[in-house]
């Protein structure tokens, strides 16, 4: 599909003259009553960017400068502009919410009437991402020459996730392509949520062992050897524990290359393992019956399943589609498989909820309001009720489990510290009640 631009001047968001970056909390006129949408524009006045907004059809409920806007996203853009395709730039990389922003902005300016080049154009020209902004060339220049914008995107999947292709060429072909486009938002916007809280819940302990393994590290390679010199001078018989901890210290400081390279292999063997679709499969199904990670585990999955499902059959996807998209969005090779059975089931005219509860991969509560979703016509509705239940099951999990985490991290490696010290003064101890020393 390929819109033509404009020739009538629609109000140029971006005039030649020195720029100052604004913020803008817009609504569509077309729905005064809907959500207030953010839009990043330019000009050299709040009055300026007012009148631009207000000749592309909107209402402008705020319009406030961003602070450094003048001298920093002036230069990010000019860093970026004329660049060639393959031009180096600092950081190739679009962040979650750079593309929640975009789906949002993008459906707001084609649910305002703006053509699709058109509305890419002003997008492109209002984010600070210099290969963001490359990209929306991109994909510019392929609809311009004939493309659909599901096939632009198709060719910019290392930015783009495929779920944004599907449902794009669901729109696409339902003319519900500004509607797709805020599902779209909605539902990454609701997955990084849940990895932002996962993130959160694990960075202290993550923080806590790489300092505690640097302190163990330095004294294993530095200090222990140093005590252990003392010994051998003395001809001392050390300790059980002693000769265990001067064996490690000896084998980190001689045997360092095999140890990586074992650490190494065994990283290897992994991924390797991952990428064969049998042992994957026994891999996941393992990791889901682990203690407290394997309960987490399937807990985010049920998000992941209810949020994704709820998305694609509201945006015009058929059951079947939904399911199997459903399912790879779940990252989790065996419940995966399982939900592509339960999917075959469905084709035959089986329910989806029972279906689900016959091979009891996910909570019974689940299955049982998804069922019941079913019986009344309102599976979308159910579907983000159980997401938004168990996302917020996923709160309290976290929440329990950092709490239980932080003690025990520091009672397990401070007991390791400790008994590395111990272990060093053993010898001392005795030999002074010996009165060797």
């Amino acid at each position: 599909m390929s819109d033509p631009l404009p020739k009538a001047d629609v109000g140029t968001p971006f005039p030649p003259k020195k720029q100052q970056f604004f913020e803008c909390n817009v609504r569509s006129r077309s729905t005064p009553g809907g959500p207030v949408s953010i839009l990043q524009m330019s000009g050299a006045s709040v009055e300026d960017v007012i009148q631009q907004l207000l000749k592309q059809g909107f209402i402008v409920v705020s319009v406030k400068p961003m602070k450094g806007s003048r001298d920093h996203l002036q230069k990010a853009l000019s860093f970026g502009s004329g660049a060639p395709r393959g031009s180096f730039f600092f950081m190739k990389k679009v962040s979650v919410r750079e593309l929640i922003f975009f789906g949002v902005q993008l459906g707001t300016l084609i649910k305002a009437g703006i053509p699709l080049l058109r509305s890419l154009e002003i997008v492109g020209k209002g984010t600070s991402n210099p290969y963001f902004r490359d990209v929306l060339q991109r994909l510019t220049k392929r609809i311009s020459e004939g493309s659909s914008f599901a096939v632009a995107l198709r060719e910019c999947s290392d930015v783009f996730p495929w779920i944004w292709v599907n449902l794009v060429e669901v729109g696409e072909t339902t003319g519900k392509l500004p509607e797709c486009l805020e599902e779209i938002s909605r539902y990454q916007e609701a997955a990084a949520r849940i990895q932002g809280k996962i993130i959160t819940a694990f960075f202290y302990p993550g923080i806590l062992s790489l300092a505690v393994t640097g302190a163990l590290t330095f004294l294993m390679l530095f200090i222990v050897p140093k005590f252990a010199a003392i010994f051998a001078e003395q001809n001392a018989e050390l300790p059980t524990l002693t000769r265990i901890v001067v064996t490690i210290s000896n084998l980190l400081r001689f045997q360092a290359p095999l140890l990586l390279l074992f650490i190494f292999g065994i990283a290897v063997a992994f991924f390797f393992l991952k990428k064969n679709p049998k042992s994957r499969l026994l891999i996941d199904h393992y990791f889901l019956g682990t203690p407290l990670f394997g309960e987490l585990s399937l807990q985010v999955a049920v998000v992941r399943f209810s949020r994704s499902l709820g998305t694609l059959l509201r945006s015009g996807i058929q059951i079947l589609q939904a399911l199997e998209i459903s399912g790879r969005l779940v990252e989790n090779s065996y419940l995966e498989a399982h939900i592509k059975q339960v999917a075959q089931a469905v084709k035959g005219g089986q329910g989806l909820g029972l279906q689900l509860e016959a091979r009891k991969i996910f909570p019974v509560f689940m299955t049982q309001l998804l069922s019941t979703g079913e019986e009344t016509g309102q599976m979308e509705n159910f579907l983000a009720i159980i997401a938004n239940y168990y996302e917020e099951t996923v709160d309290r999990f976290l929440a329990r489990l950092t709490v239980l985490l932080e003690p025990i991290l520091l009672i397990f490696m401070g007991g390791v510290i400790g008994t590395v010290v111990i272990s060093m003064f053993l010898p001392i101890i005795e030999l002074s009640m010996g009165g060797k020393l």
